[in-house]
């Protein structure tokens, strides 16, 4: 039997179409999705596409990071920082890629998921999909931007609503916030997606990638921020609330952060 491909890529003229094809995970972001996921855009960008579309197969866009592999690593602090680092490292390249990107989103984008939401140019959104930062539910944080991304992304205190409760919000809500540039019915998602790649892919490429240029020089460099939030993750990661985060993923249980051990050092 041959093994199914974590990441499907179909080149259609100047429009890539990217598939996170690991549904029974809930497209978790494993080493052999992130290697897809560079293998596409090399695809992308060797074709010359000046639009990539990204969804995931099952109703997720992504679970974020692959949690039972992440405890899997825990005690190899090389190993943990490898892996959270290439999260952030595919996730960057999605941003800063001189094409558009366009996640489509028909049922959850949390976590990780609502961070490659972020890390997207503009995204599609089903009015009944699921979005939102789910971290602090399993008692982590942010690795792939979404405590930076967030913020630039929404008011202050929306963002701060979305990372401090953990809640989801629909599609309809994401889009009238802001937190993505398109919403439709299900039913008509696919419709809403072809219209916008099609006006997309009818410019010119490199006046695409220039305007998308533009448009980050104007927003300034959020570099310094990514490493904060990768290296406070790290530090987190050694932490009881974590182990106990996992634990209950790993048992399908809500984790139980009761008890002095989940205090902040200082205040044992």
């Amino acid at each position: 039997m041959t093994a199914r491909t974590a990441v499907r890529t179909a080149v259609d003229g100047r429009v890539a179409r990217v598939l996170i094809d690991r549904p029974e995970a809930h497209n978790a972001l494993s080493p052999a999705v992130l290697d897809g996921l560079d293998a596409a855009l090399d695809t992308a960008l060797a074709t010359r596409c000046s639009v990539l579309v990204l969804r995931g197969a099952g109703g997720s866009l992504s679970a974020g990071a692959d949690l039972p592999h992440l405890r899997t690593l825990l005690g190899d602090a090389a190993a943990v920082e490898a892996y959270i680092t290439r999260i952030g490292a595919v996730l960057d390249r999605i941003e800063s890629a001189p094409l558009v990107s366009v996640a489509v989103v028909t049922g959850y984008a949390l976590a990780g998921g609502c961070e490659i939401l972020l890390a997207c140019d503009l995204a599609v959104v089903a009015d009944e999909a699921r979005i939102g930062d789910r971290h602090l539910e399993y008692g982590l944080l942010p690795g792939g931007g979404g405590s930076v991304r967030l913020p630039r992304a929404l008011p202050a205190p929306l963002a701060r609503r979305l990372l401090y409760t953990g809640e989801m919000i629909d599609g309809a809500t994401a889009a009238a916030w802001g937190l993505a540039s398109h919403h439709a019915p299900a039913a008509a998602l696919d419709a809403a997606v072809d219209e916008l790649v099609d006006r997309l892919a009818r410019h010119s490429p490199d006046a695409l990638a220039g305007m998308k240029a533009m448009f980050r020089a104007g927003a300034g460099s959020i570099a310094p921020a990514l490493a904060a939030e990768r290296a406070a993750l790290l530090a987190h990661l050694d932490s009881p609330t974590v182990a106990e985060g996992l634990a209950a993923f790993a048992g399908h249980r809500p984790p139980d952060f009761s008890g002095d051990r989940f205090l902040p050092a200082e205040d044992r």
